[in-house]
């Protein structure tokens, strides 16, 4: 299928490029991969806005903060000067509204990626993890099977209200291993990684096209029938430098913007 192709490309991106700075610590790689997206905003925002409408707008809410500040002491020119900074400001944030509907999209699309690489580690020998099946069958109705290195260390438990069965799985040695979930309507396979070379670690495998776009774009989609999604949850990651760590987006963002910020002059772009 087209998008489960798409993907894989995007996998391939993101895990090579992760891998390319494996040996340093993962903010390196999570660094220069958020610079070169703050450079990729700046150029969306070139192409998508009217830049010179943009510095009109700044430029007339710098006058009227300005004129705000020289006339404090006169109530109606403030009031006055107050009203156009609104409607200046409002301005400035529609012709901004562009750039952003379009750089919303591929933003979201990277996001399921990147937190398959930055946002989770695969398990470590010793750890359990549970693994649940989103569907409207029984415990009774389902087994899951793994491989050696992996042990299923308790009977399935099922929620009917949340429509979900679980299992508690083991690591018993290191690799990348592949369970299997058994069902009446057939066998359906869920990757988990045990491995400390995973790059790319996919916490679910689901049906729905717009599920595997934006949230669970690790693996091929799961064919329709009465098991919708099967999750792993794996431990999160945190990434910092010292006692300063904390969700990889963070880092994202900020890295991103201030790049975007600190090159606007010299790609001519007004933000």
């Amino acid at each position: 299928m087209v998008l489960d192709g798409f993907n894989a490309l995007l996998r391939a991106v993101v895990a090579g490029h992760a891998g390319i700075f494996e040996p340093a610590h993962p903010l390196w790689g999570l660094s220069v991969a958020s610079a070169l997206i703050g450079v990729g905003m700046l150029w969306v925002v070139g192409k998508t806005s009217n830049q010179a409408a943009i510095e009109r707008a700044k430029k007339r809410m710098q006058a009227h903060l300005l004129e705000m500040r020289i006339y404090r002491d006169e109530p109606a020119v403030l009031m006055r000067a107050q009203a156009q900074l609104l409607a200046s400001n409002a301005r400035y944030l529609g012709h901004m509204l562009r750039p952003a509907v379009v750089l919303a999209l591929p933003m979201v699309v990277l996001f399921g990626h990147f937190d398959a690489v930055y946002g989770r580690r695969p398990l470590q020998v010793g750890e359990s993890a549970l693994v649940s099946a989103r569907t409207s069958l029984s415990g009774q109705q389902l087994s899951l099977a793994v491989p050696d290195g992996l042990e299923v260390t308790a009977d399935s438990v099922t929620s009917t209200a949340a429509g979900e069965v679980v299992w508690r799985v083991r690591v018993i040695s290191e690799g990348n291993y592949e369970a299997a979930l058994h069902s009446p309507e057939g066998t359906i396979g869920k990757r988990l990684e045990a491995a400390t070379d995973s790059q790319y670690v996919s916490a679910t495998r689901t049906g729905p096209w717009w599920q595997r776009l934006l949230l669970a774009p690790g693996e091929r989609g799961i064919p329709a029938g009465p098991v919708s999604a099967i999750t792993v949850e794996y431990p999160a990651r945190h990434i910092g430098l010292g006692g300063l760590e904390t969700h990889w987006v963070v880092w994202f963002l900020g890295i991103s913007i201030l790049t975007a910020y600190l090159l606007k002059g010299y790609f001519g772009i007004v933000l």
